[in-house]
Parts: structure tokens; sequence; C-alpha cells
């Protein structure tokens, strides 16, 4: 059961300005500011984008902003059919990190 959205078009895309500059995301920002520019002079696409951003899972927008260029990997026909390549890997984090809320590191 997907859940909609509770937020206007606008709502949305204030939220997720204000996101992406409070992370520094310059690139993520730069890319919204694409499709958004995009929408205003195209109206098939501006309602593909408002129903990616309103209705949509995160597979619908990556597939919405796929046509600025090659920021996402393209699917495959196997899984995972969405690969996601930033995503940390727990053994990758050294064990000797104390963890938030320790007195040291861990075991």
């Amino acid at each position: 059961m997907r859940l909609p959205n509770p937020y206007t078009l606008e709502e949305t895309l204030g939220k997720l300005r204000h996101g992406l500059a409070a992370t520094c995301n310059e690139d993520a920002l730069a890319l919204l500011e694409k499709a958004v520019t995009q929408a205003g002079d195209d109206q098939i696409y501006a309602k593909q984008l408002e129903e990616a951003l309103l209705l949509g899972s995160s597979v619908e927008i990556r597939e919405c902003l796929n046509c600025f260029g090659d920021y996402f990997e393209l699917s495959r026909d196997v899984p995972p059919y969405y690969p996601y390549h930033d995503v940390a890997h727990p053994d990758a984090e050294p064990a000797n990190i104390p963890k938030p809320g320790s007195s040291g590191p861990t075991p």
C-alpha cells in the first residue's frame, strides 16, 4: 500500500530545497532545479515530475531525473534491479571507532 505525500507540490519542492541546502548537497540541488526548469517548459514533464514527487516511489523519481544525465546506474534485468553504490557497507566501518553514547571502542 502506497501512502500519498501529505504536502502540495510547492511544499514538497520547498522541503527538498531546504534539506538539500542544509546538507550542502549542491549537485542534487542543481539537479532538482534542472527538473523544475524543465517542468516549466514542458507540461508533459511537469505532470510526470509532479506525480513522481507526490505519488511516486524513489525509483519513479530516479527515472524522472535520468533525462538530465547519467546520475544513476541504469536498472538491471536481475536483482538488485536498482543498485545503490553509495550505501555504506557494515564491514567498511572500523571496529575501534567509539559509537555514540559509548565510553570507548566497541569490542
